[in-house]
């Protein structure tokens, strides 16, 4: 290697700038020598490089072939050395194509230091990563001319491959004990993640043991209008009132009337004033108030019509970049989704949506709450009471999530005026515990309370 070629390899980066000239890729050949001499060098130095490159990550297709023979060596636990190397090589019919023993010969008697190739390799990965970029590119201009495609489709697909490129994510061996210990021992002390999302009642954060935690899929299931949305308005607003980032989407609501329930609840002043918006001055000066308190909260909320899980994780990567995180996301309701893909059948649908946001949960670090409907079985009981099999097209969704939670219903007591009492039960908690929860729904300001005078 010149001198010139070395200083440039230890340096990093070849200059990007004659190479996007020339029409090349980025590539750094200098550097995928200086790796392979350190690995014909010092073949311990395998422990570590092999499950940091990939062969895939070198530009040259020799130097490729020459790393995929050595790699093969070392997992089969043989001697690696120029011999055996070319021996592999010869085997799977590349030898010449690499140049044959001589080139070889001069990468074993390079004189770069062995204790180099580490750096070496992560300018041969980030050069890999920037010939990533390039195809990600070329691959989004190709979807953005092509009027078959949807949108939808577009901004899913680029941020997936901009995610992937950008964090580097390859595959690597597991962790041994004296690598993962420390940094679980220093979450179990001070985990950053701030603990899980509260409820707004406390005996149901208790037997959630702290709430729905970041990463969990939660669903909320109930009979039609029994109060599924009032109620994860108010998880959401509980959460906001902690201080953390929610996100809403709802599929069936329109944004003012998602709203009016929001402002009802809050104010406690009658729904059904802000269906005829007919408010006396008291109920005025309560709104506005509450208007004043939103302006700066970190909420987002979709009501879009989006349809699909890639529409809302699209949305969800945009919300936590403009936040900084996203700490719940909430989903108003499972049913109204449709699958990024086309399946033969609606359970095949269902199955794919409810693994689709399970991921986007642990992908996001963030506590997702579902809203579901339930079938009608329910009535057939005396009394009614709700099972997490009455999921509607429930199968995938009660595997996939880790918290079930039930209104129970509440209209066949018969009780008139406002105030219903009901239980709200935790029927699967996959790392909690399972019960019921006595709560009294308000069907005149469209929220829970755990205490009946309260909810009056």
């Amino acid at each position: 290697m010149s001198g010139s070629s070395q200083a440039r390899a230890e340096r990093g980066p070849a200059d990007l700038s004659e190479a996007l000239l020339k029409n090349l890729p980025p590539q750094n050949l200098d550097a995928e020598r200086a790796v392979l001499a350190g690995m014909l060098a010092k073949p311990a130095l395998l422990d570590r490089l092999a499950t940091e490159l990939r062969d895939t990550d070198f530009y040259s297709p020799a130097h490729a072939a020459i790393w995929r023979a050595g790699c093969g060596l070392w997992q089969a636990g043989k001697p690696l050395d120029t011999v055996a190397v070319a021996q592999a090589l010869t085997a799977a019919g590349d030898l010449e194509r690499v140049g044959g023993p001589l080139y070889l010969g001069e990468l074993s008697g390079s004189l770069v230091a062995p204790s180099s190739a580490p750096h070496h390799a992560g300018i041969v990965r980030e050069m890999s990563k920037r010939r990533a970029m390039l195809r990600m590119a070329q691959r989004m201009a190709e979807i953005a001319y092509d009027p078959t495609r949807d949108p939808g489709d577009f901004t899913e697909i680029a941020a997936r491959a901009g995610e992937a490129v950008l964090a580097d994510r390859l595959d690597t061996h597991g962790e041994c004990p004296a690598e993962f210990l420390p940094e679980y021992m220093a979450w179990l002390e001070h985990g950053e993640d701030g603990g899980g999302v509260a409820t707004p009642f406390e005996g149901l954060t208790r037997l959630l043991l702290g709430g729905i935690m970041p990463g969990e899929l939660a669903v909320l299931a109930a009979r039609p209008s029994d109060g599924k949305t009032a109620m994860a308005l108010q998880f959401a607003e509980h959460a906001l009132a902690e201080g953390k980032t929610v996100g809403i989407f709802s599929l069936e609501m329109t944004r003012n009337k998602l709203l009016n329930r929001m402002f009802s609840a809050a104010t406690q002043v009658s729904a059904g004033h802000f269906r005829t918006r007919d408010f006396a001055d008291g109920d005025w000066t309560k709104i506005y108030a509450y208007a004043n308190s939103m302006q700066d909260w970190p909420l987002r909320i979709y009501t879009q019509r989006a349809r699909t899980p890639a529409e809302i994780k699209a949305a969800c990567r945009r919300w936590r970049r403009e936040l900084g995180h996203l700490d719940l996301i909430v989903i108003d309701y499972a049913q109204l989704l449709v699958g990024d893909q086309r399946s033969p059948s609606r359970e095949r649908e269902v199955a794919d949506i409810s693994r689709s946001l399970k991921i986007m949960a642990e992908e996001l670090g963030a506590a997702e709450l579902l809203l579901a409907q339930v079938n009608r079985d329910v009535d057939k009981r005396k009394p009614p009471r709700l099972l997490v099999s009455d999921l509607r097209e429930s199968g995938a969704i009660e595997q996939d999530a880790d918290i079930i939670m039930l209104i129970q219903p509440w209209r066949f007591k018969g009780l008139t005026g406002e105030i219903h009492p009901t239980d709200l039960t935790v029927g699967k908690g996959r790392d909690t515990g399972t019960g019921d929860i006595p709560v009294v729904y308000n069907t005149s300001t469209v929220h829970f309370e755990t205490d009946f005078r309260r909810a009056a």
